[in-house]
């Protein structure tokens, strides 16, 4: 989900008219004067307001020159570079080809099961009684575990209980137990709920 969100980010952003915006902004001062706006240094943001030309955003200054001129009072050309990180990164590259160190799943999955909104409980004596309130998929369940990111075939290490069927018993430990739930498929690797539901207890036993 993070990885669509990213991708949805760049996309929207490589659409707009500030997609790769860059330029340079120059003035001539004497020596002595305060200079347009106060000092700038690299790394500042600028904030560009030109409605003639529908553009309005910030962008971030990359560059300060100073030139001294040979005159009398002396003179000094100030010159200031600007960009957005679509025309002159800063934090984020985007390549057309895959870093040789990237680890890429051997069967990455599309798509996502449903989330399991309509999910309920029943607490009873050492026991969690789950309604997982839909039908498993065929060949897949509902997996049962104690953290919410793990949820992967072979990641056992926080692993309660794998259901096959809608209702199941999750057993209690203590008065106070936080459970996740997800859905899913026989794939290989299996699919899951997009997010999962959640199940906190803090019940006397």
């Amino acid at each position: 989900m993070d990885c669509e969100n990213a991708s949805r980010a760049l996309l929207n952003a490589s659409c707009s008219r500030w997609a790769a915006l860059a330029g340079r902004y120059e003035v001539v001062v004497t020596e002595g004067d305060d200079l347009p706006g106060g000092d700038v240094w690299p790394g500042d943001l600028l904030a560009l307001n030109a409605p003639a030309s529908g553009l309005q955003g910030n962008v971030v200054v990359r560059d300060i020159k100073l030139e001294i001129t040979s005159s009398a009072p002396c003179m000094l050309k100030y010159g200031m570079g600007f960009a957005n990180d679509w025309a002159s990164e800063l934090s984020l590259a985007v390549s057309s080809t895959v870093a040789a160190g990237a680890w890429i799943p051997s069967a990455p999955n599309t798509g996502v099961l449903d989330s399991l909104s309509d999910l309920t409980i029943l607490v009873s004596g050492g026991a969690i009684a789950v309604d997982a309130g839909v039908a498993p998929p065929v060949g897949g369940g509902f997996e049962v575990r104690r953290r919410d990111w793990a949820f992967a075939a072979g990641n056992d290490s926080d692993l309660v209980l794998r259901s096959p069927v809608q209702h199941f018993s999750i057993p209690r430990w203590n008065a106070t137990e936080q459970y996740y739930v997800r859905m899913y498929d026989a794939s290989t690797p299996p699919v899951y709920s997009r997010v999962s539901s959640a199940v906190f207890l803090n019940i006397p036993m």
